[in-house]
């Protein structure tokens, strides 16, 4: 069989792609079984003949291009599919982040006994033509692209994938990211989370590297919710943490804090549900708040994911995605056995959460 491809630098009066050089991975049941090179031709064209795979094989295509590294699209082989196109666009570089920004930030909130978990994850774009490289930082000793504080009294932080050391790095006020933001409207997905006291009055504030278009905050019923000036609330939604309260906020500028405080939950009588509905005659429409069910609807999916793909998360697993997760549980195990790299490993799952995403988001609709 024979992968073809072409190499596009997608920044208007780019350098040529010609004497690069492509990686073709082939994954067989989530493990790298062949890894192949091949240059990049005047015209940008690459090409891999005589290759032998089976039906379900997965094709993946880089290309690191001054520094950063670009990928297509991974491709499953069909039964009988002799050719497969894996297209790579590069990009040229830059310092200024003024082209990025979260175009989505979904804050995941749950009480354990005494302490408040918290998860924060955040979709990031870059709206440019050139990869956001970031800047050399002298106390991360390293190159970092975006900056993350955490609120006071904020412990136990922990990342969802590579963590402190590894694509992150540590500061005094929190952490920052190393990893590059490539133009594209979702192109950069980071996730942590931590832990805070639980109870009534904590203050938590939030300040963000970058513009934020909006927000979305997740809150199971209990005895507390949250209260703050930027805050909408959005009335009630079934999630996988049980009924919450939900609450949208946005669009912040960069460094404008985010702030809310933990306060006596009303009688669940008093809010009114999010999926309910007017009746009687054609209803006046109301823009934003169709605007903000629908952000929250795109949350009441990230929470599944966030609580179904966090590692020893519990179940019910939704029949839909199950086979996705027992795939991420097998990944993680062929990884933490040492039976996988970490560029091949972080690929492979992204790619399985992205899929199961898709599908809760498709069931929320």
């Amino acid at each position: 069989m024979v992968v073809r491809g072409r190499v596009v630098n997608g920044t208007p009066g780019g350098g040529s792609p010609e004497g690069l050089e492509v990686t073709l991975r082939i994954f067989d049941a989530g493990a790298v079984a062949e890894t192949l090179t091949a240059p990049v031709a005047a015209d940008g064209s690459f090409l891999f003949d005589g290759l032998s795979a089976g039906e379900g094989a997965t094709f993946l295509a880089e290309v690191t291009y001054r520094g950063v590294g670009y990928f297509s699209e991974s491709v499953v082989l069909e039964a009988g599919q002799q050719e497969l196109e894996l297209p790579v666009t590069v990009y040229e570089v830059t310092e200024d982040p003024a082209t990025v920004r979260v175009t989505q930030l979904h804050i995941f909130m749950s009480r354990v006994g005494d302490r408040l978990q918290v998860g924060e994850y955040y979709l990031i774009g870059n709206g440019g033509d050139r990869t956001y490289i970031g800047s050399e930082s002298p106390e991360a000793g390293a190159r970092v692209t975006l900056r993350f504080t955490l609120p006071a009294e904020a412990e136990g932080l922990s990342f969802d994938g590579p963590g402190l050391g590894e694509r992150f790095v540590g500061l005094e006020e929190g952490f920052a990211d190393t990893r590059p933001v490539p133009p594209g409207q979702v192109s950069l997905e980071v996730f942590f989370r931590y832990e805070l006291p639980y109870r009534e009055g904590l203050e938590v504030r939030r300040a963000f590297p970058v513009p934020v278009a909006s927000v979305v905050v997740i809150m199971p019923q209990g005895e507390l919710t949250l209260e703050g000036p930027e805050l909408t609330p959005a009335g009630t939604v079934d999630t996988q943490m049980g009924p919450s309260f939900s609450y949208t906020a946005g669009p912040l500028a960069a460094g404008e804090e985010l702030v809310f405080t933990l306060v006596p939950a009303p009688p669940s009588s008093a809010v009114e549900p999010t999926a309910s509905a007017p009746t009687g005659g054609l209803p006046t429409r109301d823009v934003a708040r169709e605007n903000a069910i629908g952000a929250v609807a795109l949350a009441v999916a990230a929470v599944g994911a966030y609580m179904l793909l966090r590692p020893g998360s519990p179940g019910p697993i939704p029949p839909r995605i199950r086979p996705l997760v027992e795939r991420i549980a097998a990944l993680d195990e062929r990884f933490e056995a040492g039976e996988i790299g970490e560029e091949a490993y972080r690929m492979e799952r992204e790619k399985l959460k992205r899929q199961a995403r898709n599908l809760l988001e498709h069931g929320k609709r």
